[in-house]
């Protein structure tokens, strides 16, 4: 039986794609939804309750991200020719970009050439509702060549109705190149000049080798959720199936939340059919409980989770969960 119910509505654009970038701003047209709620009882075995779970059908025509980089896929359909073991396909978890204010919230990227040859890469900016590609961008990087990216800059993106832009990045070699060897890497951060607020990452490996690839079907992370010292903790979620948003669908994250002495106290679910999110600790963890861990499953699907620490809202040290895969 559940208890609570936390709401949480963001709006979202429709698809729009072009190579090179659109020269227009995109306008508001659809919405997702992330669902929240609390279990009676703390359940320490996420593992056990996963694979009741997973029996569940998952809402019908759901977009996976890796529709975009596997076999079959339409955007980086190549990248399937290369040599398994290349670290080709980049992912920039979630982004935020106000769209409102020249000045305001934004984020960016950095990705680099890890090669001695020039690399064709292409850059997919992905609605976090249904995984579909509003912007594409080729580009080629010189050997050893960085190139930085404000989204802030890039044309066509979505707008929720409070004004911000927010989805995801794919970034992937094109073509047979390489020879197995890591060939990008990356990274990107967030900035609001309003709160001297910054935090950053570094860019999730989505590569075609499954033992390599970053997304897992489990994850743990610290937090911290202190009035003392006005801080807290958040989450980028990324997930490659999000299951839906109906009380019929299986969730599509759940988690328990331990204090520091390991003792499980809260569980909850998550109904989303966002491919891309962002909580903090005051979501998820109780008003009583200042320090400990999450641990996070992906009951259908696998995902991941990026944790930022920070106090005041203007000090931040980001970390990347710990995959909890075999």
């Amino acid at each position: 039986m559940r208890m609570n119910s936390i709401p949480i509505c963001l709006t979202l654009l429709a698809l729009m794609t072009a190579t090179p970038i659109l020269a227009v701003e995109a306008a508001v047209s659809g919405q997702g939804t992330i669902d929240i709620q609390f279990l009676d009882e703390p359940i320490p075995d996420l593992d056990a309750y996963a694979d009741q779970l997973a029996g569940v059908t998952s809402a019908a025509g759901a977009a996976s991200l890796r529709s975009l980089v596997g076999s079959g896929g339409t955007e980086l359909a190549p990248v399937a020719e290369r040599s398994s073991g290349a670290s080709d396909v980049l992912l920039v978890p979630y982004f935020e970009v106000d769209k409102t204010n020249a000045n305001g919230a934004t984020t960016m990227l950095a990705v680099r050439n890890e090669t001695n040859a020039e690399l064709p890469v292409r850059i997919l900016y992905v609605s976090a509702l249904g995984g579909t590609v509003e912007v594409s961008e080729d580009v080629t990087l010189a050997p050893s060549a960085t190139r930085t990216i404000n989204l802030r800059d890039v044309k066509g993106l979505a707008r929720d109705s409070d004004g911000f832009a927010r989805g995801l990045v794919v970034l992937g070699v094109v073509g047979d190149q390489g020879d197995g060897g890591a060939m990008l890497s990356g990274d990107f951060f967030y900035i609001d000049p309003a709160t001297d607020y910054a935090t950053g990452n570094t860019l999730i490996d989505m590569s075609l080798d499954a033992p390599k690839n970053e997304l897992c079907a489990g994850w743990s992370t610290r937090f911290f959720n202190s009035q003392a010292i006005s801080g807290q903790s958040s989450f980028r979620f990324v997930v490659d199936l999000p299951s839906g948003t109906a009380s019929y669908d299986p969730p599509t994250a759940i988690g328990t939340v331990y204090n520091e002495a390991g003792v499980a106290v809260r569980s909850f679910e998550i109904r989303t059919d966002l491919s891309s999110f962002r909580l903090t600790s005051t979501d998820l963890v109780p008003e009583d409980t200042p320090f400990g861990s999450l641990s996070i499953r992906f009951p259908s699907s696998d995902g991941a989770v990026l944790a930022e620490h920070s106090g005041f809202h203007r000090l931040s040290v980001a970390l990347r969960g710990a995959c909890l895969d075999q």
